[in-house]
């Protein structure tokens, strides 16, 4: 059976522990259409993630009065 779970990195050990005690194995692949990006364009999603993830975020109204005052 192939099974494909997305899962938040925090609980990936948790994961690799059962795959361990069940003796399964773990493929970890990018999906298909994130590889069709050139990769200036993966480079700015995952740091645009790690702003998010370590709180470098702005609210939608924040987002509008910066974009009014162009």
């Amino acid at each position: 059976m192939r099974l494909v779970i997305d899962v938040d990195e925090k609980y990936k050990n948790l994961f690799y522990e059962a795959v361990k005690a069940t003796k399964a194995t773990i493929v970890e692949e990018e999906p298909e259409f994130w590889m069709e990006y050139p990769a200036h364009v993966r480079a700015g999603v995952e740091k645009s993630l790690e702003q998010a993830k370590s709180g470098k975020t702005k609210t939608f109204e924040e987002v509008k009065k910066i974009l009014a005052s162009r």
